[in-house]
């Protein structure tokens, strides 16, 4: 799909004639182009709902060459993007819709996420610190921020982050997942164990949970837990290597004398 959206087209008018009448007023022309552009626009919004994301940005693109200065269109066209995984693509989106209206701050967020797709988090933290400047978006702006600072490695920060996240909705799946990740790395056990329990309450099939507990398990030589946890992982996810992994490994343990159980989990 090109990121330029202006194209040329011959006007469907005859120029000869239109001097020979003056009276036709060129603006009938104007608000059909721009009624033309809404109907394409409402006909992405429909596809996009059905989730049929490739159809969605056809129309959106459509909008755009009827109209290229059509703000809505860039943004759903950019949130179509992001749904296809086209990242750079969707971030230009993102962008032309902040030029055209400056005043929509959930074109930061979107622009913001797709920046740590991109690898950029340091440029992703100022666009989510900008967003969540509207109370309305406070919350999807403090969940960007948190995951840009973890990606920086500013685990204290994001830590921080999370913990307010949390305050707001003590039962957030995502916070508490990210929690357990950011622990892990930081090779706090206490944490992990912490972090786990209270998004296995929230989820019982969450994976990371489960993984989480496992890894706490393992290490502490609680083989008896680090069986029920490897076990349950693979039932939620039988394709996971690393639960089918540990899986055998705890098996294995369970028939052999104690000794170090560390694994890769």
């Amino acid at each position: 799909m090109s990121e330029n959206s202006e194209t040329w087209q011959w006007v469907d008018e005859d120029p000869i004639e239109k001097l020979l009448r003056p009276e036709l007023d060129p603006e009938p022309v104007l608000v059909e182009t721009r009624s033309s552009a809404e109907t394409l626009v409402a006909e992405g919004r429909a596809q996009f709902e059905g989730l049929r994301f490739e159809e969605a940005a056809g129309s959106y693109s459509a909008a755009l060459a009827a109209e290229p200065d059509h703000a809505t269109a860039h943004f759903d066209l950019a949130v179509c993007l992001e749904k296809l995984e086209q990242w750079n693509a969707a971030a230009n989106s993102f962008r032309r819709a902040m030029e055209i209206d400056p005043s929509r701050s959930e074109t930061l967020i979107g622009l913001g996420a797709c920046l740590l797709h991109l690898d950029s988090a340091e440029e992703a933290l100022v666009c989510f610190d900008q967003g969540m400047r509207s109370s309305d978006l406070r919350e999807a702006g403090l969940l960007g921020r948190a995951v840009a600072l973890q990606t920086l490695a500013r685990y204290e920060a994001a830590e921080e982050a999370y913990r307010e996240l949390l305050e707001i909705n003590s039962g957030a799946a995502e916070p508490l997942a990210n929690l357990v990740a950011l622990s892990a790395a930081r090779e706090d056990t206490v944490a992990v164990a912490e972090y786990s329990q209270r998004l296995i309450r929230v989820n019982p099939q969450s994976k990371t949970a489960l993984q989480g507990l496992a890894m706490v398990a393992i290490r502490n030589s609680d083989r008896t837990a680090a069986l029920d946890y490897c076990t349950r992982l693979v039932e939620v996810d039988p394709d996971s290597f690393e639960g089918r992994f540990n899986l055998r490994f705890v098996q294995q343990r369970l028939q052999a004398p104690e000794q170090d159980t560390r694994s890769i989990a």
